[in-house]
């Protein structure tokens, strides 16, 4: 299994903002898809040693990269961070919009078409198939406030998901449906729970990671900005 590779210097500092948790499905639950994978909510301390099971290897290519950041002081609205967005390196980054969350929330993201909720899933905009999954452009997402929100990512990327449900992987389009089948068969996955805080953002492989987000214990409603793009790693300097 592949996990995540998280970009961090100082094991203490992910240690302090990120916890796990196991999986469980939900079936039929009103506001959500017929069958989803969320965490089942047992949140726990990441075990002695387990940051270094997340440091990138030097095979880790840019595109499969987490990184956490914290938005430079000069951008203050949505207008200068959209400026900063289209000066990070990739001249056609996909604005993804505005979504505002009310806390709370197990995850947030929702399937535009129904509005239902997702849970942990995949990203497919560009509906790359399995041999060319590692050349989906990164998530760029940005908390803007005012409250305060997590980043969920399954330590089991989708390649691996298919290698274990589908026969033929070799020729098939990863998708959110994996991750299901995966979890009924009762396969191990985990899920990292990382928060990210107001001015604060994040990079990730969303089309190679499953991931959502989460507003669990929060009190007040956030409001995230999204891109998706081909960026190098640290771009930003490092929040961890």
């Amino acid at each position: 299994m592949h996990p995540a590779a998280i970009a961090f210097q100082d094991p203490a500092r992910l240690h302090a903002r990120c916890e796990i948790a196991g999986v469980r499905r939900l079936t039929l639950r009103p506001g959500y898809e017929t069958t989803v994978v969320v965490p089942d909510d047992d949140w726990q301390p990441l075990p002695t040693g387990y940051p270094e099971r997340f440091a990138p290897s030097i095979f880790t290519r840019d595109s499969g990269l987490v990184e956490l950041f914290r938005v430079p002081e000069t951008v203050f609205d949505i207008h200068t961070l959209t400026a900063l967005v289209e000066m990070l390196g990739d001249p056609f980054p996909i604005t993804l919009g505005e979504v505002t969350d009310e806390p709370g929330l197990p995850v947030t993201h929702r399937n535009s078409a129904s509005d239902l909720h997702l849970g942990l899933h995949v990203d497919n905009h560009q509906n790359l198939r399995y041999p060319d999954r590692e050349r989906a452009r990164r998530r760029l997402c940005v908390n803007l406030g005012p409250g305060s929100r997590y980043l969920l990512l399954t330590d089991t990327d989708i390649k691996s998901v298919c290698r274990t449900v589908q026969d033929r992987y070799e020729t098939h389009t990863p998708a959110t449906a994996d991750l299901r089948l995966y979890v009924t068969l009762r396969r191990p996955v985990h899920v990292l729970r990382l928060r990210i805080d107001p001015g604060e953002g994040w990079f990730a492989p969303t089309a190679v990671l499953p991931y959502d987000e989460s507003t669990s214990g929060q009190q007040l409603p956030s409001v995230t900005a999204s891109w998706l793009g081909h960026w190098d790693r640290g771009v930003f300097g490092p929040l961890i």
